[in-house]
């Protein structure tokens, strides 16, 4: 069915409702991407014909005129003086256009039809199916800002588990080396709940996780530092109510002979069976492994840990680790008895140069770790057999590295500005993947940062969308269906530094040189 032919059907268009309606057409077949289960905005798939050079403007107008909704006019159109009034009378009846996105061969469209058709080597006999989506908006910057005393250099974000609360937690750290715990309510902004001295040099790295609702605790904070010490706080009700203001960061658990150098990165798991553990790497490529002490302060969480001993050491460098807001209150004993030294179970000479960025593998039960380093390679271990089963090298040093939330798919930043993508399932029963439909359609995303990445931050609900922020300041939202970046906001002003980032529910939180934690809503 030619849309231009057929006045009597709804979905047709008039040919000047085109920017492109000059020259050749190309039949195309607009079909809803998988995923998506609204059914307001499914259109027939039957097969019309549109301008070959049209892009992905000209198709959005398509689909919402086909959707019976207000088409966006190019701004040319607001200087004909031709006698539009009854067509505007319409317009006000109808709903609000929906800017759309489209994929051809699952590749985003950002060329016109006929060459991105070409370019995939489709056929051009037959129908081109297109699949279109809402798409994404482009993140917002907000009036919630928290100022930090020092550079934020790691953050972690945790969707709330309590019902009938809202918003989430976000955990930051700080070159002064304290730690810091805020709520982060969808119409209350960042709200302070507990702050905490956790080491005596710069974070370097910080993990976080939820604890089981049957803990009195409600998260386990990770954090390493230049200081070479790695620690871990639990976020503590100090009594049975969900008073916000009596909830305090505790620590919980130090662990000591296993890194001699500066700890750069850190990563928390519970594994299916209950047990958490911890991976960590140093300056010097080291990686351990550590398992958490229990979190419900009886027992040692089936490890041999000499609790006498870890409470004479913790008595010794108490003192150090108060919280920045009030004293502490909880006795020594009781501190005593909480905070264990804990030893890894396995180290590893994992790289021959500083690990930069680790995590767990998807859906493998804590058996397996990826890693980033500046050596230029990714690699993949076997937890319990303490060996590398998989190893890619690149030709830059890994800066950062990030998995995405439903596969082994990562994404890394590097000093050259660029964002690198690797399938990690290579070698590793790849074709039997019924665990995730991701799948990686370019290796390296086109470098659009001004300087070196820092950090690199998957969405938790989109397989294929991911942030990455720069020492240019800038933070980048990108869809690895294409090599171009859907989005680009500053996130510090110019001169300043982007460090690290946290996707939350329906926003990003960035940190960096000018001490200031920001929400941007997206």
């Amino acid at each position: 069915m030619d849309i231009e032919d057929d006045d009597k059907n709804k979905n047709t268009m008039d040919d000047d409702e085109y920017s492109e309606n000059e020259g050749e057409q190309i039949r195309v077949s607009l079909v809803l991407a998988p995923g998506i289960q609204d059914d307001t905005i499914r259109i027939p798939s039957e097969p019309i014909a549109v301008p070959a050079d049209v892009r992905r403007k000209g198709l959005s107008a398509v689909v919402n005129h086909l959707l019976d909704r207000k088409v966006p006019k190019d701004k040319d159109d607001d200087d004909d003086e031709d006698d539009s009034s009854d067509e505007d009378e319409d317009d006000e009846e109808k709903l609000p256009a929906i800017p759309f996105d489209f994929l051809v061969n699952d590749r985003l469209l950002r060329t016109g039809v006929e060459a991105a058709a070409r370019r995939e080597g489709l056929s051009l006999e037959n129908a081109v199916v297109v699949q279109y989506f809402p798409a994404r908006k482009a993140p917002e910057g907000t009036d919630e800002s928290e100022t930090l005393p020092d550079w934020i250099s790691a953050m972690s974000y945790e969707k709330n588990s309590e019902s009938g609360v809202d918003g989430g937690m976000l955990f930051t750290g700080v070159c002064d080396g304290s730690v810091s715990a805020y709520r982060c309510s969808k119409e209350g902004g960042l709200k302070s709940i507990s702050t905490v001295s956790a080491h005596t040099g710069p974070i370097k790295c910080l993990s976080s996780m939820t604890i089981p609702s049957s803990v009195s605790a409600s998260h386990l904070i990770a954090t390493g530092s230049m200081d070479q010490t790695l620690v871990t706080h639990t976020l503590q009700s100090k009594s049975k109510s969900d008073d916000e203001m009596k909830k305090k960061l505790t620590l919980h658990a130090v662990y000591g002979g296993g890194h001699f150098n500066s700890i750069g990165s850190v990563a928390l798991l519970r594994k299916s069976d209950g047990e958490a553990i911890m991976a960590s790497g140093d300056w010097d490529g080291g990686l351990c492994f550590w398992k958490i002490p229990s979190l419900s302060g009886g027992g040692d969480g089936g490890m041999n840990v000499d609790n006498v001993d870890a409470g004479k050491k913790k008595q010794k460098s108490k003192k150090k680790r108060r919280t920045v807001e009030e004293p502490v209150e909880e006795s020594d004993d009781e501190a005593a008895i909480s905070v264990v030294e804990v030893q890894p179970f396995s180290t590893i000479r994992a790289h021959n140069s500083n690990l930069s960025g680790l995590s767990f593998g998807y859906n493998s039960s804590g058996n397996t770790l990826l890693t980033g380093s500046w050596d230029h390679s990714v690699k993949v271990w076997d937890i319990e057999k303490s060996d590398c089963i998989l190893t890619l090298n690149g030709a830059r040093v890994v800066t950062s590295l990030g998995r995405c939330h439903n596969s082994d798919v990562v994404a890394t930043g590097h000093p050259d500005c660029t964002v690198r993508l690797w399938d990690m399932r290579t070698g590793m029963n790849a074709s039997n993947s019924k665990q995730s439909s991701t799948q990686v359609s370019d290796s390296i995303l086109k470098p659009s940062h001004k300087s070196w990445v820092s950090a690199v931050e998957w969405s938790p609900t989109d397989p294929y969308v991911l942030a990455s922020t720069s020492h240019d300041g800038t933070v980048k939202m990108w869809d690895i269906r294409s090599s171009l970046p859907l989005h680009t906001i500053r996130a510090q002003p110019k001169g300043q530094k982007g460090l690290c980032l946290a996707y939350g529910d329906g926003a990003i939180y960035s940190g960096g040189s000018d001490c200031i934690v920001r929400k941007f809503a997206c």
